[in-house]
């Protein structure tokens, strides 16, 4: 009798300290913007760390440093289209630079995190982890879709929060553009009326 309810005891303890991992997966695929239809991004590198760890780090703040990133980027292309006074146009990519210089910086140092888990898009752009259940915040860089600014010039970047459960599956895909061929694809594409 003593054997069995000190094996119902042990068996009860090892229960409660082990957890159900969750599943996350999903797909990365890229495009041009005058395309439908999407295409493995094969090769992007996916970042993934627990958002209670993150936020004990110097770069907790990530999610408004790559927004941040982003407004910048788009300010720079719009104002770069709108004038034509080359001196404005010089101080907004030197400012545009500086911009892309501390991002690059700053994810560089956050993908050298503790506990960052990184993997990798398989051919099909395909992707799974298997997590601890909780929140957390996945950095993914586009091995197919790059820039030309220092924070981009591996592949552009995009960020999500996912909140993995401890049983079933949760999806998440991801789908980089390339709009800087918007532009070329406007000029070159352009025919002028005539008689």
């Amino acid at each position: 009798m003593k054997t069995i309810l000190f094996s119902i005891l042990i068996s009860g303890l090892l229960l409660s300290f082990t957890t159900d991992n969750g599943r996350l997966s999903g797909a990365v695929i890229y495009q041009d913007s005058y395309e439908s239809a999407g295409k493995a991004d094969a090769g992007s590198e996916i970042f993934i760390i627990n958002q209670a760890d993150l936020k004990t780090t110097k770069y907790n703040n990530i999610e408004q440093v790559i927004e941040n990133f982003r407004n910048g980027k788009s300010q720079n292309s719009i104002f770069i289209y709108s004038t034509a006074d080359p001196v404005r146009i010089q101080v907004a990519r030197d400012n545009f630079d500086t911009l892309s210089k501390i991002t690059s910086a700053y994810i560089s140092g956050f993908k050298k995190l503790p506990g960052i888990s990184r993997t990798a898009a398989d051919s099909k752009g395909n992707f799974v982890l298997n997590l601890r259940p909780g929140k957390y915040f996945i950095l993914v860089v586009s091995g197919n879709v790059k820039s030309n600014n220092i924070a981009e010039s591996e592949g552009n970047i995009d960020y999500e929060t996912v909140d993995v459960k401890p049983t079933g599956e949760t999806f998440l895909n991801f789908n980089f553009e390339r709009s800087e061929n918007i532009m070329k694809l406007l000029i070159t594409s352009w025919q002028g009326q005539g008689c």
